[in-house]
């Protein structure tokens, strides 16, 4: 079984409605990509490392709460 080697051609209307398009598309990416680049020129560097505090130990104190006896009321 072969496949035909007869590919369908784009027209020639469609090309040139297509070229403007993809161009403005193609230099808005381009330049985007630039701006990205030269804005963070910090981010090349490596991170400085995370250096954490030693937590302190906070002082808590734990006490009983007594509860109230329920009082029966006589007449």
């Amino acid at each position: 079984m072969t496949k035909p080697t007869i590919r369908k051609k784009h027209s020639k209307l469609k090309v040139a409605l297509l070229s403007p398009i993809l161009i403005v598309v193609f230099i808005v990416g381009w330049g985007l990509y630039f701006i990205g680049q030269t804005e963070h020129p910090k981010s090349k560097q490596p991170p400085k490392p995370n250096i954490k505090k030693p937590a302190q130990p906070n002082e808590i104190e734990l006490i009983a709460i007594p509860q109230e006896e329920s009082q029966i009321i006589t007449k």
